[in-house]
């Protein structure tokens, strides 16, 4: 049998999200400084296409690692089975 199942999975699991999201802060903070500089109207290359992809690129980048709330469903309970959870 694992020795990894269950809560101590769940904590591993987890330990390793944050981790992941942790080690892309320098990237993100980069990520934001090119987006500045992207979207700024002075700079000469902003509406050129390679400013336009460059743009595109930083904003998918901050969209993947942006942090979510999590949403709130509403199920108080459910049945499994004929049991009542």
């Amino acid at each position: 049998m694992c020795p990894m199942t269950g809560d101590v999975m769940n904590r591993f699991t987890y330990q390793l999200h944050e981790m992941a999201y942790l080690a892309c802060a320098p990237w993100r903070a980069m990520s934001d400084a090119t987006r500045f500089w992207a979207r700024n109207p002075l700079n000469p290359f902003a509406t050129t296409q390679i400013g336009r992809n460059i743009l595109a690129s930083t904003e998918m980048f901050e969209r993947l690692t942006r942090r979510y709330g999590k949403p709130h469903f509403g199920l108080d309970r459910t049945t499994i089975g004929s049991a009542s959870v």
